[in-house]
Order: C-alpha cells, then structure tokens, then sequence
C-alpha cells in the first residue's frame, strides 16, 4: 500500500479511535455515580422496613445517583461488615452505626482520617447546619473541630415505662420522686401481688437497664459526673452499687441473655409493673396497656438522658463526586420531609430540631407524653452506651448481674474497673 494512503488509513483509525472514546465518555458521564450504604436495618421489624424504603426513595429523588443498600440484620453485623473492608483498604461511601457505642470503629476511622470531616459542608451550607441536632454538635465535635458522625435520630430515655392500673392497686397514683420512694413502690407492689395471689413482679430490668439506674446514682453522688475524661472514684461506685442491691432485692433476678425485649415482653404480658427503656418504646408497648413514662428518681430536681447516638458516618473515599453524593444523602435524611416520616412511621426522635413535635401529641399521645417528660428534665446526661468507653460499657454490661447477685467480688470488680478506665485515658483524645 503507498505510503500515503497508509497514513491516510492510520488517520482514519486514530478518528475512529477517538470518536468511540469520546462516545464512551460521553456515555459514562451520563451515568449514575454510586455510593453505596451499609446499614443495620435488615430485618423484618416494621421500623426496619420503613427505614429501607426511606433509603430506597433517596435514589428515586435523585435519579442521578445509584444508592447501593448492603443490609445487615443488626448494627452490629453491619459495622463488623465494615472493620473486615477497613482491614484491607476498602472505605464505604456510608456508613449507619445505629446509634450504638462510642466504637472503636469510629475511633479508628477518625484518628486515620478515613471519615469524612462534616464541618466544612454545614459551614458553607447554613440550610444544612439548621437541620443538624445541636445535641449532635455539642457531643460530635471534637476538640479540633471537626464533625465525623451526624444521627438522624436522637435517644431521649432515662426513665421507666409503668402500668398506671398495677400502680394504682398496689396504692399508687403517681411515681415517686426519690430513690428510696422507688424502691419502697417496688415493694410494695411485690407485697401486694402476693396477698393477691398475681403472677406480677414490680420490675426485671436487663443488664442495660441497670447501666441507666447506675448512670443516675453516680450523677446524683457526684455532681461533676459525667465527664468524657473521668471516672469516678470507688466511694462513689461502692454507694451505687449499695443502692442498685435494694433494687436487685425487690426484682426478678435476670442474666446476661436476658434483654430488653424479654423485660418488654413480660411488661406486655401483665406480669411486670414496671419496664426499664427510652422513649422509643412507646410503639412496642401493647396499645390497649394503660402506661405512662416516669423518670429515674433523682435527688436534686430531675435528670433523663438526651443524647445523639451514633448515626451516619462517611467515607473519605478520595473521590470528590462520590463524596459529594454521599453528602445529599445525609442532607436528605435530615430533612423536614424525611424527618417527619421518620417520627411519624417509626416514632423515633427527630435530629432536625426544627421539628415540632407537639404537633402529633394527638396522634401518638403515649409517645408524645414519654418525650415531653424527659425533655422537661432539668438537667440530662448521655445514654449509657455514650457514658463509657467500650472496654467500660462492657466490663458493666456483663458484670453487673454477678456483682449484684454476689457471685462477684465488688473489689475485683472494682479492679477490672479501673483496667478499663486506664485504657479508656491512653485512648482519650486519639480522634482529636
């Protein structure tokens, strides 16, 4: 072939060539981008599948992002999910941690800079920053000012469900004020399902109902309690603990695979007085039960807890479109709309403190007397699951049931205490 048609041809290749590439980057700018969720909200549970559907309407709103649900039964499985993708290299766009724990899932993340900083985008969207719990921002922000986790949801709680009926017959009108007033009601309850021949018990709390009555008992002894970097001295756990057996006395006894939905079940059945849970319990509880929700007795005013659990974290993925999706999302979650569906469909709490509650007070009164009641509380503290670090929450949560019964030494619990609040200090301030 001459020389000149073969440059000719070559030319035509090299257009051809270029033509399809431009096609496909036309084609794949026309593209959705994907992100994708992973989430504990994977059962069948009647808030679970109203959260998927809230997530799987994003992508209908936004049809030019592709949003993909990895869906774990519990938010447990889903952040153990992503540890294994961290330990290999792999970041999630989003992340729901499900209101849990301070982890150490976040703490890694934070401290390696593999979360992206929410800070910048509430600052140069002040829309945004409206619709941000300040719960969230108080809790979240840390000493270096940056943002790494945003809730949806906030955790109102530090009280007790009770039936106003078993109260009444057992001499009751109202709940009582003090500590010894509550253990002395629980007393008498139990005295009078006795005489009475009742298979009821005045209360059974889970292990983790106990965290919330420890968690009173040291605030009410030491007023400087709580604080992120303290922990307070034997004295003072020796006291609650003192305090927490006059309770055990007058309780079922429970074990460490007893939960809040066994207690809650029994509270359904008639057979407790008492069910020790937040205010997102209203919908668990038998709609035809007679309930209402007081809070733990506290000797100076009134105390609940008020917190922003964990919510949503993402992902510094490095990729600036992605990144960018994954902020819609969460800008989306904490809309009015979203919001609003979220109470209204699952009654959980809404971040979005332009929300106003009273509103449904009609409409979902006993929800709406449990919220009034904690938010009235003059002054409030961090759930359990935000009071200690992971080591402490756990030593607690599976411990406590021995040191009650006996079984464990208060001293070598003590011991073990202090192991965990030493790990607790070398971790303090990693993330900021």
């Amino acid at each position: 072939m001459p020389e000149r048609a073969m440059r000719k041809l070559m030319s035509l290749f090299l257009v051809l060539g270029a033509c399809v590439l431009l096609s496909a980057c036309s084609k794949e700018a026309g593209l959705p981008t994907e992100i994708t969720l992973i989430h504990g909200w994977g059962s069948t549970e009647n808030d679970h599948v109203v959260m998927r559907e809230i997530y799987g309407n994003f992508a209908k709103e936004n049809p030019d992002i592709r949003l993909n649900l990895i869906s774990m039964p519990t938010s447990t499985e889903a952040i153990s999910k992503v540890e294994d993708m961290v330990m290999v290299g792999k970041i999630p766009d989003i992340l729901f941690l499900g209101g849990g724990k301070k982890n150490t899932l976040y703490e890694h993340m934070a401290k390696k800079h593999l979360a992206l900083d929410m800070m910048p985008f509430l600052e140069q969207d002040p829309a945004f920053l409206k619709n941000i719990s300040p719960t969230n921002l108080k809790y979240w922000t840390t000493e270096n000012g940056a943002l790494y986790n945003i809730s949806d949801v906030l955790s109102l709680s530090g009280g007790y469900w009770y039936d106003v009926d078993i109260l009444a017959a057992a001499g009751f009108n109202q709940a009582p004020s003090t500590w010894e007033g509550f253990v002395e009601m629980c007393r008498a309850i139990n005295t009078w399902a006795l005489h009475e021949k009742k298979d009821i018990k005045a209360l059974q709390p889970s292990s983790e109902g106990y965290l919330y009555f420890l968690g009173h008992l040291l605030a009410d002894h030491d007023p400087g309690f709580p604080s992120r970097h303290t922990t307070p001295d034997d004295a003072q756990i020796l006291r609650a603990f003192e305090a927490l057996e006059a309770l055990y006395d007058q309780s079922f006894s429970g074990n460490g695979h007893y939960s809040y939905l066994d207690e809650t079940s029994l509270f359904n059945q008639g057979k407790l007085a008492i069910s020790i849970n937040g205010v997102w319990g209203a919908p668990m509880i038998h709609p035809k039960k007679n309930v209402a929700y007081a809070l733990i007795p506290f000797s100076e005013g009134s105390l609940s807890c008020i917190s922003s659990g964990q919510g949503f974290l993402l992902g510094k993925t490095g990729d600036p479109v992605r990144e960018q999706a994954s902020v819609r999302f969460l800008k989306y979650m904490l809309s009015p709309q979203v919001q609003e569906r979220i109470l209204k469909q699952t009654q959980q709490v809404p971040a979005n403190p332009n929300i106003d509650i009273k509103k449904y007070a009609d409409s979902f009164p006993r929800f709406y007397q449990a919220v009034e009641t904690v938010q009235s509380a003059g002054q409030s503290i961090e759930i359990p699951n935000l009071l200690w670090s992971d080591q402490q929450f756990d030593l607690i949560l599976n411990q406590v049931f021995s040191v009650l019964s006996g079984e464990m030494d208060k001293q070598d619990f003590l011991d073990l205490f202090h192991q965990a609040a030493r790990q607790r200090e070398m971790a303090s301030g990693d993330a900021n």
